[in-house]
């Protein structure tokens, strides 16, 4: 049987696929290996079918989560911007619509860990935080970006009036295991032995001709940035999407300072979180990926906010017809990973 590198209708893409192939038996102690020596105790007969059903688990479990948050902002918000809150969180281009069709990504599962870490905080749960950390960086080395910084700075936020012992706890040890997983993927997270070996290991189990997905095991990280001004420079982007991207960030960077001020705070380090995620516009070219995860991490700043009383609302009146425009969005299809609106422009 055919394993999981065949793409499929429901966009399980061959570098998603491969993520789920790689692990510490065949390959050592690469980047992003976790998940897929998780799965090497499934025969290979049955492993694109537990992959397949791991992604919709991961689907099932965020809309739960979703379900949860709406659930307790009913009794804090008015209910046109409790609304708004669940037409953004169900139907934007970049949600659910986008994990459908980038499915079974990795972020996804470590959005689940961002969840939690959050629960954790709230809960002053040092230790265990940083396991979790320690996981989301091995599952994806971007977990530092969309995950850990923002959770720090919500840490630091919610902690830093209690006695520093408090504190020092919740912060001190994700910290050092950041640090200490950060080194180790940086030390020995590539794959030395090339690409040739590397091809030879996953056998026919490597279902894409270019090969393009083994780069993530075979480029040192720090290569990125230079990759990444190449593509550039041959014209992966046109301008007109690159001054759509730069809107798009500029104009979510801008709601949050607003709301932010029309519930008399200065943006603290927690509310402009989501700016963590711009290094890796330098280290990839999932441009739409990258926007796509300010957008969940604004969401996930507001909805936190609202939770713990810092904003009442959102600081803004919106007419019926504007929730007719949002629920219009659907129309639009998913965000993308590399270019917007794939279904679209792609």
């Amino acid at each position: 049987m055919q394993t999981t590198q065949s793409a499929s209708a429901i966009g399980f893409s061959t570098f998603n696929a491969l993520h789920f192939e790689i692990n510490y038996f065949d390959h050592g102690f690469v980047r992003r290996a976790l998940v897929g020596t998780v799965f090497q105790v499934v025969p290979d007969a049955w492993r694109t079918v537990a992959i397949i059903g791991f992604g919709w688990a991961l689907v099932v479990a965020l809309a739960l989560v979703v379900v949860w948050l709406l659930h307790a902002l009913r009794a804090r918000l008015p209910r046109d911007q409790c609304w708004l809150l669940a037409v953004l969180w169900i139907a934007a281009p970049f949600t659910f619509l986008n994990f459908g069709y980038d499915f079974a990504r990795l972020d996804q599962l470590n959005l689940l860990l961002l969840a939690l870490s959050l629960c954790l905080v709230y809960r002053g749960h040092g230790l265990a935080l940083a396991l979790i950390s320690a996981t989301g960086l091995l599952i994806h080395e971007a977990y530092l970006f969309y995950g850990l910084a923002p959770v720090l700075a919500y840490a630091w936020v919610r902690y830093r009036a209690v006695p520093s012992s408090t504190s020092a706890r919740v912060l001190f040890w994700p910290l050092v295991a950041a640090l200490a997983t950060l080194s180790a993927i940086a030390f020995a997270g590539r794959y030395e032995a090339g690409r040739s070996s590397l091809v030879q290991s996953l056998g026919s189990r490597l279902d894409d001709p270019n090969h393009n997905a083994l780069n993530v095991w075979l480029r040192s990280g720090l290569d990125n940035p230079e990759y990444v001004i190449g593509r550039l420079g041959h014209g992966l982007f046109g301008t007109p999407e690159l001054l759509a991207i730069g809107g798009l960030v500029l104009g979510i960077v801008a709601a949050l300072i607003g709301i932010s001020f029309a519930h008399g705070r200065r943006p603290d380090v927690f509310v402009l979180s989501p700016l963590a995620v711009l290094p890796l516009f330098f280290f990839g070219i999932d441009y739409a990926r990258w926007l796509g995860l300010i957008a969940i991490l604004a969401l996930t700043v507001v909805t936190t906010q609202v939770l713990e009383g810092r904003f009442a609302g959102l600081g803004v009146a919106c007419p019926r017809v504007f929730y007719l425009l949002l629920v219009g969005v659907v129309l639009l299809g998913p965000l993308g990973s590399v270019h917007l609106l794939p279904l679209w422009l792609g």
